[in-house]
């Protein structure tokens, strides 16, 4: 069992995190810089689309009484207190499903880090500069924190979100505040008091609160730290702290975790994953096949006679829905999201609206489209297995692929015309077309911004 593996040394894991968090060299790579700040540009950009969404809107409602603060809440002119504009702004990042993700973390790291830095930025008078350093850290930190517990954590219906994403974004908080080892260690400790968020959420209006929730929650412990909370330093590594009770059945443990942290970026070696269609990822793989196979060979929706798909044990439980009976529920269905690229080479926000899951020409398609998982001792590596997709075609043809990693990965990055596309898509029907240009070059040097308040103006339209 994992919790054998406590480490020797004097210093607790949350004393190496923190101390390294607190006291690391804010001169990072370009490479890591750049990832960073177009994280900030995708993940601002998916914030604007998703403000319209029921998550946040009920989300801004629930918050409009419990006082006026000086940070953005995206979709309204009224400010709030930096925890409730981050929960607002973090349900609205993830509302849509269409900001990034990470490997080994398992979850969106980008709908918590971004809300959450950028409403504590506006409190502070923070730079750019200075949240990209704050988002490095957080970055590291939840790698490291995923190494711990991955697969294994994420395959009993965690969701690594409003988990790990969020003792990782109260340290990065931590970095922006200033606090020195003490306080940045207090900080993640009373974070992890409040990691929460099943996967059983998934598909519903919750499940986009999760982003929102730990937000604020590392917000929250970030300012509570400051203030002299403190919280237990064993708290990842003790009986009935985190490992045990989040870990799962087969966690790699600490020891594996910190090897070599900190000597190594992480957001140099897995970058962060932009997303391409606007639904769970677990769909990216065999949809990009899909995608790929079509344009390759040459065939329409309307020869093939069946496809089949094969992907991981903790994808298949993601993809509940087989005959989705509404948006949410489509973003979670293999067999919607596969019968959209069948006919189209781009998913966009339009083709999850309410009144379009039910047309005739998708559904048609949805009964011939299968899709079956991988043994759950398959992640037990670390290294998923690849997704597998087989189309068979009405003229007897069978066609296969498979891909290890979805477009938006550093082994297959987007490029400037998907991000474009992507930008144009989000911010549609929000900004007028002066106003989208205008802050795309602001977020496009998001680096160099001095004043916060030149991005977040544009994020303050009437949203409903």
């Amino acid at each position: 069992m994992a919790l054998d593996q406590v480490r020797t040394s004097d210093e607790t894991v949350l004393e190496t995190l923190a101390n390294w968090a607190a006291e690391v060299s804010a001169d990072w790579p370009d490479v890591a810089v750049d990832r960073a700040a177009r994280a900030f540009e995708d993940t601002i950009a998916c914030m604007i689309a998703g403000a319209d969404d029921l998550s946040p809107v009920k989300t801004r409602k629930g918050i409009a009484n419990w006082g006026t603060g000086t940070s953005t809440v995206v979709g309204q002119s009224a400010g709030a207190p930096a925890p409730w504009a981050a929960m607002a702004n973090g349900a609205a990042a993830h509302a849509l499903d269409y900001d990034d993700n990470v490997t080994i973390v398992l979850g969106h790291t980008s709908a918590v880090q971004v809300p959450a830095l950028l409403a504590l930025g506006e409190l502070t008078g923070a730079s750019g500069r200075q949240l990209i350093d704050a988002y490095i850290v957080g970055f590291e930190i939840q790698m490291a924190l995923g190494r711990g517990v991955n697969w294994s954590h994420y395959n009993i219906g965690w969701h690594s979100t409003s988990t790990i994403i969020e003792i990782g974004t109260a340290g990065a908080c931590a970095r922006l505040l200033g606090l020195d080892r003490a306080g940045m260690a207090h900080a993640m400790s009373l974070a992890t008091s409040m990691a929460c968020g099943p996967k059983a959420q998934f598909g519903s209006m919750a499940k986009s609160f999760h982003a929102g929730l730990a937000a604020q929650h590392a917000v929250t412990s970030a300012q509570l730290a400051e203030a002299g909370l403190e919280g237990r330093m064993e708290v990842l590594e003790a009986p009935m702290g985190f490992l045990e009770l989040f870990g799962g059945n087969f966690p790699p443990g600490w020891e594996n975790a910190l090897d070599g942290f900190g000597d190594k970026l992480a957001i140099l070696e897995y970058g962060v994953i932009p997303k391409r269609h606007p639904c769970c990822a677990s769909t990216h793989k065999c949809l990009d096949a899909v995608i790929d196979l079509r344009n390759e060979h040459g065939f329409s929706a309307g020869d093939v006679e069946s496809v089949h798909t094969t992907v991981g044990s903790s994808n298949a439980r993601n993809l509940s829905y087989d005959d989705p009976q509404n948006d949410r529920e489509a973003k979670f269905s293999m067999q919607y999201c596969v019968a959209l690229g069948l006919v189209q080479d781009h998913l966009r926000i339009a083709d999850f609206a309410p009144e379009v899951v039910f047309r005739p020409e998708i559904r048609e398609l949805i009964p011939r489209i299968t899709m079956e998982a991988f043994p759950a001792e398959a992640e037990k590596t670390g290294t998923p297995p690849d997704h597998e997709v087989s189309v068979r075609l009405k003229d007897g043809r069978v066609l296969e692929a498979t891909r290890a990693h979805p477009r938006g990965t550093i082994h297959d990055p987007l490029d400037a015309d998907d991000r474009k596309a992507k930008y144009i898509d989000c911010v549609s029907g929000k900004l007028d077309d002066a106003a989208a240009e205008d802050l795309q070059g602001l977020l496009a040097a998001f680096e160099t911004v001095e004043d916060l308040d030149t991005i977040m103006k544009f994020l303050r339209f009437d949203a409903g």
